[in-house]
């Protein structure tokens, strides 16, 4: 008898996990800055939502992951007229900061001052402004992110980004393993002051967990500044021509003009991070078309689809993969995928350029030590690219000799096709502070396989 009822007792707690109840009211508490309607959207919660033991994790993960708050509790206990009240229990982090930053990478030092508020008027939404000035891009950024508007599915995004950069072209690699630049390998041949106007605007919605299409229409008036040689460059290296006239103009890598276009993507989302260790996934296809019924100069397409898995692996450990790959025709100059950098660790910033391409980066990390809430994380990485053109036919475009695959001419047609073909591994840490949200510090130490050489990145300050 005593097997039996215990039997019974077991199957009771089981079926009472998995049988749903009925939220009847949702209580938040200890909140001091997050509306209590906008925790309730974040943790995806409405009264009369069906309920089960299992949504106390889920809810929570949703709540953390969100990055508003330092502690999160969640329980549950019966309601008077049946079905249950859930309590949320939250403590908001610090959601803002104004702080000055400082980094140095391969061909660009400089430093900035930024705001970044991470829960504008307590519902989740983010507001960036930040400056900066830099030996190769100074730029401002503005960006309003509404997570959800009126507490719909719906969210926006408007956006502006004004840029100054100095730009620096580099041969084009010919062959699989380089000497390294300074040996004359992928040499800087062109540099170019690239003037940047740029604002837009975004509208999506999230059709259920995680799955979102939105639609985003952006213009930027582009121009130049004065354009070069670099030191060390000849026309020869321009042209591509041995013994081309030394008072041949330089002229600019593309044309000036208005570049309107629209952007649509489809992502599903299922991304949480659990006081800075991520886990989850996150899918997403994209297609950019200018758009001449609006005034674009320019007439091109940009398609990309993106992968990023994340997992964490004995509580504290991290294992991070992404991967993208991107296609685009007649591609004006300001839209080109570019790699090199904290992107692709080991090489120049933007060192190769194109209208295809492919990087995976791999990054495990582990926890080193914790004070007082700073955190101290070490990590490991591998990244991996494939950039080159696959046409160069864009009128709009004046491209360095060699700039397309199949052109390339040094060695056999394996190494000309393998020579955009980079990869790196490396070290880094990174610095965090769980009472707020952005990491304080980054540095990473990369080491470009194929070049045999290290690059050094640092950032402080506002580095994410």
């Amino acid at each position: 008898m005593r097997i039996v009822l215990a039997s019974f007792a077991i199957i009771l707690a089981m079926v009472s996990g998995v049988f749903a109840e009925t939220v009847r009211e949702i209580v938040v508490e200890e909140n001091t800055k997050t509306t209590a309607d906008t925790v309730a959207v974040i943790a995806r919660l409405e009264v009369d939502d069906d309920w089960n033991n299992d949504m106390i994790e889920v809810v929570k993960a949703r709540l953390v992951s969100s990055g508003l708050f330092k502690d999160v509790t969640v329980f549950t206990e019966p309601a008077r007229d049946g079905g249950v009240k859930v309590h949320i229990l939250v403590k908001d982090k610090h959601s803002w900061v104004i702080a000055p930053a400082f980094y140095t990478q391969p061909t660009n030092i400089g430093g900035g001052i930024g705001f970044g508020e991470n829960n504008l008027f307590g519902k989740n939404q983010k507001l960036l402004i930040y400056g900066q000035i830099a030996t190769g891009d100074s730029f401002f950024i503005g960006a309003w992110v509404i997570p959800a508007l009126g507490g719909t599915r719906w969210y926006a995004q408007l956006d502006t980004f004004l840029k100054s950069a100095r730009t620096i072209e580099y041969a084009a690699p010919t062959r699989y393993i380089n000497a390294k630049p300074d040996e004359g390998a992928n040499k800087a041949v062109r540099e170019s002051r690239l003037n940047y106007l740029n604002g837009g605007a975004k509208l999506g919605i999230e059709l259920f967990r995680g799955f979102k299409i939105d639609g985003r229409l952006r213009a930027a008036r582009v121009s130049y500044g004065k354009t070069k040689l670099s030191d060390g460059a000849t026309v020869d290296d321009l042209t591509g021509v041995a013994g081309s006239d030394p008072s041949t103009p330089i002229a600019d890598p593309g044309d000036e003009g208005l570049d309107v276009s629209t952007e649509w993507t489809m992502s599903i989302d299922r991304r949480a991070n659990w006081y800075g260790i991520q886990s989850g996934y996150r899918y997403a296809a994209s297609l950019e078309l200018a758009a001449p019924g609006l005034g674009s100069d320019f007439r091109y397409y940009l398609a990309g689809v993106s992968i990023f898995r994340a997992r964490k692996i004995l509580d504290h450990h991290n294992l991070i993969f992404k991967a993208n790959v991107g296609h685009g025709f007649h591609v004006p100059f300001q839209q080109e995928y570019q790699t090199g950098g904290t992107s692709m660790r080991g090489w120049l910033n933007n060192q190769f350029r194109g209208d295809l391409k492919a990087i995976v980066n791999l990054e495990y990390s582990v926890p080193l030590f914790t004070i007082k809430g700073l955190s101290f994380r070490g990590l490991g990485f591998f990244d991996s690219a494939y950039t080159t053109f696959l046409t160069t036919s864009n009128p709009q475009r004046n491209y360095l000799p060699n700039s397309r695959r199949d052109q390339n001419v040094d060695g056999s047609k394996f190494q000309t096709y393998l020579a955009p073909f980079k990869n790196s591994v490396g070290v880094g840490t990174r610095l965090y502070m769980r009472q707020i949200v952005l990491p304080l510090l980054g540095l990473d130490v990369g080491y470009g396989l194929e070049a045999r050489d290290i690059q050094v990145y640092l950032a402080i300050g506002l580095t994410d």
